[in-house]
């Protein structure tokens, strides 16, 4: 193997990154038309459908569409019936794979990767000065043929959502400064929600992971025989005994659970996605086949998804899900594979007839390094909270090193601030002690009163003792490990020792609620203007019990717990706490864009985190004729993997993939 298989790519990937975006929205910009498109049309469906209802097991297309089904363009051309998507996860997360099978959040996020459109709501308004939120549900139907209203919000909200015995708390995401809104169903297909101040970002948590977690728990219909407000109390024991649970509220959590809204246990619970489970996880296996009640249709009238199934395999690890892949039996990854190993990606693709695509990322590098700014050793505190270790670290690191070695030349010298395009990109912030200069790292760290050192070279801490810290991150990124390795030796030039501890992610959250953590280091994602706004996860330390930030936890877990627990932000960690309060309840778009530029300044004259390398692009995995997905696209948490392109209009040219054995 020689490194020209890359070397190339890597210049054309440089080439077009620019013009990603363009060509990820080729065709229709938004990939969306709306339901005025298909007035007068006459509908069709996939040939199995077509079996079912002349064999009377299912209405005709034209009773099970809406009546008004939404429009979808194709991105490049009209696609065909048939195919098996088939996809790996890799130790039951199925978060890996949720771009295949949709999801459909409430909102959702155009195929231009930023602007918001509707979903399974058909509009939405601000009124009441912004007060008011008022929703607007499409009249659609779910997986079994039940309608979709205000009735299973209303189930949601007063029976899920506000039933302790359920949810402890409501959900935070509709929390405004400590207040729990005023919900209303306002006619059969409008809800709202009222508090004292605006939501401004609720849109974009309707159109993210909140939007799309929701809809578990709207198939009311289905629901209610597993709740104590609505089942009868002896058939309700009877089923919580039967299925072998002690409480009732175990056996609706188990009914209502889904992955990105895809049951993986029970193929009767209703869902709104293009797919429905048919087998479910088992011996490492899962089915999901066309939904026959789906909403959505091609401009000529055929009802989506084109692709007819979904079989998701569960692997033990990353290599193995790897091998399987340069096997040829997979079509369509593109969640956490291995940077490191597009070589072998790209060796086995003809043989695998597969694609090794590069998409970009929303990472603003590709790891964060966290000091703790609380770290429980007070000599580490004071270290970590002065700009000038933090400093000396950044200088300490060769970063072209790292884009050499780690990923195979993809990369540049980046700190933790937003990705090329975004309205809040500084390039200055971006760069800012980026250069590899161990000489003013040295500096540096003699100037904060590190200058004696040990027999080995290592520098004493102020009482004495090796400055030895440990570094945590979870053992299921190799990039991390990497990158840890390559800082070992780098940090030594300079007398400073990291003790490197790849760990489980379970270890690495017990690490953080309890404050114990020296140093951590995670993938530095969610720096899109899809995200910044309502989670700035690294930027601002705003989310404690669902987070990885590492540097700000306590102050986290502080302002989560309103003083209970954690430590009490000061100076400017407190500006940039109050600056995110604020963005979340202004709607004024030139304020918001002031308040970001001021949480990144405030970040890059801190140095709270400190990058390694940006604008790494991921592989993407696709089979040779799997059509209407870009050839440059993004693929991140940011967009629940990249469903903004929507896999209900992909298909397999042929109506097969190519590599289909048998």
């Amino acid at each position: 193997m020689t490194d020209s298989v890359f070397r190339g790519s890597r210049r054309k990937f440089l080439q077009v990154s620019a013009a990603a975006a363009a060509s990820a929205a080729s065709g229709a910009t938004l990939g969306f038309v709306g339901p005025a498109a298909a007035q007068g049309m006459k509908y069709s469906e996939a040939p199995e459908l077509a079996e079912l209802v002349a064999a009377g097991q299912l209405p005709p297309v034209e009773e099970r569409l809406p009546a008004e089904p939404v429009v979808v363009e194709p991105m490049n051309e009209i696609g065909e019936y048939g195919g098996t998507i088939r996809t790996g996860i890799i130790q039951n997360r199925g978060f890996q794979a949720r771009s295949s099978w949709g999801p459909e959040p409430i909102l959702r996020i155009a195929r231009d990767s930023s602007t918001i459109i509707p979903n399974l709501a058909e509009s939405w308004e601000y009124t009441n000065g912004g007060k008011t939120f008022v929703l607007h549900i499409r009249p659609i139907r779910f997986s079994d043929g039940a309608p979709l209203n205000a009735a299973c919000f209303d189930f949601w909200w007063n029976h899920v959502n506000l039933k302790t015995a359920l949810t402890p708390s409501p959900l935070s995401q509709f929390v405004v400064a400590g207040e729990v809104p005023e919900f209303e169903v306002v006619d059969d297909y409008t809800v709202q929600w009222t508090w004292s101040k605006p939501h401004a970002n609720l849109p974009g948590l309707l159109a993210h992971w909140v939007g799309a977690q929701i809809p578990r728990w709207l198939p009311r219909h289905y629901l209610e025989q597993y709740h104590e407000d609505f089942a009868a109390a002896d058939a309700l024991a009877a089923k919580v005994d039967e299925e072998g649970f002690s409480t009732w509220d175990e056996l609706f959590n188990n009914h209502s659970a889904a992955q990105y809204m895809m049951p993986f246990q029970h193929p009767e619970q209703p869902t709104l996605l293009p797919f429905r489970l048919r087998d479910p996880m088992e011996l490492n296996t899962l089915v999901a086949e066309r939904n026959p009640w789906y909403w959505k249709v091609d401009p000529e009238g055929q009802q989506l998804p084109y692709i007819g199934e979904i079989v998701v395999t569960n692997f033990e690890s990353g290599d193995v899900r790897d091998a399987a892949i340069a096997a040829g039996q997979m079509n369509w990854v593109n969640t956490d594979t291995t940077f490191t190993n597009l070589p072998l990606y790209r060796e086995n693709a003809e043989r695998g007839n597969y694609e090794a695509r590069l998409w970009l990322t929303s990472r603003g590098a590709e790891h964060t390094i966290m000091l703790n700014h609380e770290v429980k050793d007070p000599v580490l505190k004071a270290l970590f909270n002065d700009i000038r270790f933090k400093r000396a670290v950044s200088h300490a690191i060769d970063r072209q090193l790292i884009a050499d070695v780690v990923y195979l030349g993809f990369g540049v010298p980046s700190q933790v601030q937003m990705i090329p395009g975004s309205a809040w990109r500084n390039e200055d912030w971006v760069k800012k002690d980026t250069a590899y200069d161990p000489d003013t790292a040295n500096a540096l760290l003699d100037e904060v009163g590190l200058s004696e050192r040990d027999g080995n070279g290592i520098r004493l801490r102020p009482d004495g003792a090796p400055l030895v810290m440990n570094m945590d991150f979870p053992v299921d990124d190799p990039g991390s490990t990497q990158v840890g390795e390559l800082l070992i030796e780098l940090m030594r030039e300079v007398g400073i020792t990291f003790n490197i501890r790849p760990i489980a992610r379970e270890q690495v959250r017990t690490l953080l609620d309890n404050n114990d953590m020296e140093v951590g280091i995670w993938i530095a994602d969610k720096c899109s203007d899809t995200m910044f706004p309502h989670s700035p996860e690294w930027h601002v330390p705003m989310n404690a019990s669902g987070g990885w930030n590492a540097w700000g936890a306590a102050y986290a877990w502080w302002r989560e717990t309103d003083g209970e627990k954690g430590i009490e932000p000061t100076g400017d960690v407190a500006k940039v706490i109050a600056l995110f309060e604020e963005m979340q309840v202004t709607v004024d778009e030139d304020r918001r864009h002031e308040i970001g530029t001021e949480i990144l300044r405030l970040n890059a004259e801190n140095l709270w985190n400190i990058g390694d390398v940006g604008e790494v692009p991921i592989p993407v995995i696709l089979g040779t004729n799997f059509r209407n997905y870009p050839e440059q696209g993004f693929t991140s948490y940011d967009w629940l993997g990249n469903y903004q392109y929507q896999i209900e209009q992909t298909y397999f040219e042929g109506g097969e993939w190519v590599g289909e054995q048998g």
